[in-house]
């Protein structure tokens, strides 16, 4: 990130249209420009961090077929073995096979977290392209008659012929669910790409068709018997693979280490000729996350940074963080990113535990919809929301639930914490390694229940790191049984309450089984008097789209204690913010 940005040219746009839009993506000054490419037919270019793929782009072949990548791939020596292809970098060998087989369908095959443009000068014709699981953003639209493409929202404000109007969809879905539903965008007009697609554009008809190149269908049961010891070293087998593909011994690589189980695993199963390996936690001083994190970075001698999140630094990088994250991320949400220059101070690449307890852990799997596909009742159970999609395509034809909230609260929630941390460092996601994902979902789903196959993998491969160090969501080491869990868990909620309840009279208490405490911090300064001034004062826009009386009735409890109302107010206000980004230019952060 930031990424790809181009358009199709009419009579009247050229270069400078392109810098304006390609400069809405820097936010520091040490980001890098490629090269604009021009001709008579599109006008495109890439702007990067200049960690991965530092070659200038774009690579042609034979002035005939041009190509930009944003991202990496992960197999590129296989690919290069495969299609019997030699390049020199994920951008080149991409084009080359293209060139070399005529076709897409290597696609399938490639194992990376990117986005692309393709362009065809004798075909005049353009495509896009999305990774497996559509996490590195593309966004597309026509404005115009232009056919115009950005890695981030904010790129098409630069266009000359844009006007802005807020999808009401959007809104709804915002502040319903608290964050966007498949492709949809704040812009009316402008989608985001699909996972797993390719759109193709032809520049002379002015025509575009997007296919996907693979499909969660494409996995197929397991046809052997089951064996859980057999499963657990197959899964300790493909996850280590997975975390080793996403380490060079020369890069500088961390990992955001918390109490619970993904991350650790990452920690765990990292190459240990990797020296120095840099952790951080973020949170309340003290809290259960930095005092588990700890004892793991210990184990493996890694470089552990603690990083304290309070009431007085919480809210300041965040403000500008709406602008970064296109304000589809509440601000509320944007956990750590206080500390993005402590980040690149140490580290360039994330090892993110991204989605692992979805993934191996099976958190959204329900008992009455194992190994069924996706319905209307399984939204409903899971998303608990007015805001629903029923439009069960060909993409989500598979006897899993799991693939539709991937697509929508993985990829369009989740992510956008990727999305803000890859401003100023790349990220990795071991757990949506394609060899991993292929085989998780061919196993039956009561085997994730409940972290059932996961906490034997873990258990067996990193036991050091497992067997007595507490998971900071039940307080227990996963060797302790349900049942006991349950007891602990209950004494635990019982002396909580006595010592809130104390602590109106004698003690203060702070609860630090949470790593953060947003209820609290927005009654204090500098939160309260901020949230004040832009949401009730004259020239805010939000009362357009939704009713400020509520608002004010919400701040208005919130701020006496009758209520904790924090989670809606962030949503406003991350709202308000973007919509001053969009049509004032306020609070943007470079």
């Amino acid at each position: 990130m930031p990424g790809l940005i181009g358009f199709t040219k009419n009579y009247k746009y050229g270069d400078p249209m392109l810098l304006r839009m390609r400069e809405l993506l820097r936010y520091f000054k040490w980001y890098q420009d490629d090269v604009i490419y021009s001709d008579e037919h599109i006008c495109a270019s890439r702007i990067h961090l200049g960690i991965i793929d530092q070659a200038q782009q774009p690579y042609n072949v034979n002035n005939h077929i041009y190509s930009w990548l944003e991202g990496e791939l992960y197999n590129h020596d296989e690919l290069e073995a495969k299609y019997d292809v030699a390049s020199v970098n994920d951008n080149e060998l991409l084009l080359n096979i293209y060139f070399k087989t005529k076709s897409f369908d290597f696609l399938k095959d490639v194992d990376g977290y990117y986005a692309a443009v393709i362009y065809d000068k004798v075909q005049n014709t353009v495509y896009l392209i999305t990774d497996r699981y559509g996490f590195k953003p593309l966004y597309w639209g026509r404005i115009n008659g232009s056919f115009s493409w950005s890695s981030e929202l904010k790129g098409f404000l630069g266009h000359e012929d844009i006007k802005i109007k807020i999808d009401a969809v959007a809104v709804e879905q915002f502040f319903n669910v608290g964050y966007l539903l498949e492709n949809r965008t704040w812009f009316e007009g402008i989608e985001l790409m699909p996972p797993a697609a390719i759109l193709e554009f032809n520049i002379m008809e002015s025509e575009a068709k997007i296919t996907h190149y693979w499909s969660w269908s494409e996995i197929k049961p397991l046809k052997e018997a089951i064996d859980e010891k057999e499963i657990s070293f197959e899964l300790g087998r493909l996850f280590k693979q997975a975390v080793r593909k996403r380490m060079q011994i020369n890069e500088r690589i961390g990992i955001t280490l918390s109490g619970g189980l993904d991350s650790r695993a990452i920690l765990a199963a990292a190459s240990n000729a990797h020296k120095p390996l840099h952790t951080f936690t973020f949170g309340l001083d003290g809290c259960d996350d930095m005092v588990i994190a700890k004892k793991a970075a210990a184990i493996k001698g890694a470089v552990h940074h603690d990083l304290h999140i309070n009431s007085n630094n919480w809210l300041t990088q965040r403000i500008g963080g709406v602008w970064k994250t296109d304000g589809l991320q509440n601000l509320m949400h944007m956990h750590g990113v206080e500390f993005s220059h402590d980040y690149r101070s140490h580290i360039d690449i994330n090892l993110n535990g991204f989605a692992g307890d979805l993934v191996l852990g099976g958190s959204y799997l329900t008992r009455n919809h194992f190994d069924r596909k996706i319905d209307s009742n399984a939204v409903t159970r899971m998303m608990k929301s007015k805001s629903r999609i029923h439009n069960f395509a060909d993409w989500y034809l598979i006897d899993k639930t799991d693939p539709y909230f991937i697509n929508n609260r993985v990829r369009r929630f989740t992510n956008n914490g990727l999305i803000h941390m890859s401003k100023s460092i790349e990220q990795r996601m071991p757990f949506f390694s394609n060899r991993l994902i292929e085989y998780v979902y061919s196993l039956p789903d009561i085997l994730r229940y409940k972290s059932r196959i996961y906490r034997k993998l873990l258990l067996s491969e990193f036991p050091e790191y497992f067997i007595s160090i507490p998971w900071q969501k039940t307080g227990c080491p996963i060797t302790y049984p349900y049942a006991l869990v349950r007891v602990i868990n209950y004494r635990n909620l019982w002396l909580e309450r006595l010592k809130r309840k104390t602590g109106r009279i004698s003690i203060k208490y702070t609860d630090l089984h949470n790593y953060t405490d947003y209820a609290k911090w927005l009654r204090q300064e500098p939160a309260k008097s901020f949230f004040k001034s832009v949401l009730f004062s004259k020239s805010a826009i939000y009362p357009e789209y939704i009713d400020q009386r509520i608002v004010r009735n919400q701040m208005k409890d919130h701020l006496e204690e009758k209520s904790n109302y924090h989670e809606e107010l962030c949503l406003v206000l991350t709202f308000e913010l973007w919509l001053q980004q969009v049509f004032e230019g306020l609070y943007r952060q470079h």
